[in-house]
């Protein structure tokens, strides 16, 4: 699995992309079309910065795209980057501000893990439930939810609450996925 983990890593390095993460992101979008049409999209635990990179190249010119962090990221070109903690109230006050109507809300956070599977889980499973939320509150009557998940005990229990807001949940596992790692991608289309 070594070799094929270092050939995602060392094509990012490459084509000039921060992390193998733009690959994951560049796949489900070539499926979906995420980027392209939107008008205004947030990207959450946006740092280091490779999927903001492919954001800012596939966007329209006008788009604007929020990124937001806890840890620090170096500027990419037609992002605005937010150092910010996701429970401050400067977020929600950053939000407010850039609503109404984001089409695309992107997650590709996950829980610093413990090593206890369980504690882990539903850490992450609430980091899953405060991006649903964020939809609810602000996503357009065509948004799209995409965020990183894990197939766990939890995944059912999230694709439900996924169905219960969109017309549509799909599931994706991109190739730049590691192969051993849980990891799968939910995307929720078009707010009921």
């Amino acid at each position: 699995m070594k070799s094929f983990e270092d050939t995602w890593a060392l094509k990012a390095k490459q084509e000039g992309y921060r992390s193998r993460a733009t690959y994951k992101l560049d796949h489900i979008d070539q499926k979906y079309n995420l980027i392209k049409n939107a008008r205004k999209m947030v990207e959450l635990g946006s740092a280091p910065g490779g999927w903001s990179q492919l954001i800012a190249k596939k966007k329209s010119p006008s788009a604007k795209c929020l990124a937001i962090d806890i840890l620090p990221m170096n500027k990419v070109n037609g992002i605005d980057f937010h150092q910010l903690d996701l429970q401050s109230d400067e977020f929600l006050k950053l939000m407010e501000e850039f609503n109404p109507n984001i089409d695309v809300i992107m997650s590709d956070m996950s829980a610093n893990l413990t090593g206890v599977k369980v504690v882990d889980e539903e850490a992450n499973f609430e980091i899953n439930l405060f991006s649903l939320n964020l939809a609810k509150q602000y996503l357009s009557k065509n948004g799209k939810l995409l965020i990183k998940t894990f197939n766990n005990q939890n995944l059912a229990r999230l694709k439900n609450e996924f169905s219960a807001f969109f017309s549509r949940t799909c599931t994706e596992k991109p190739p730049a996925s590691k192969t051993s790692s849980s990891e799968v991608y939910l995307l929720g289309l078009d707010p009921k």
